[in-house]
């Protein structure tokens, strides 16, 4: 299992996310919402990883 290296202050931030937030990452914008169970077993059985 691969698990991405999230900075603490990177996790409190997403944790707190209740709707939806939008993120610029240079010149690209990113959505970034809390995974629902539904999305969480689409999603590799229960693991996400972003590269």
């Amino acid at each position: 299992m691969n698990q991405a290296m999230v900075s603490s202050s990177m996790e409190t931030y997403l944790a707190q996310i209740k709707d939806e937030e939008i993120i610029w990452i240079g010149d690209r914008a990113f959505v970034i919402m809390p995974a629902t169970e539904t999305d969480i077993e689409r999603i590799g059985k229960g693991y996400f990883v972003m590269d």
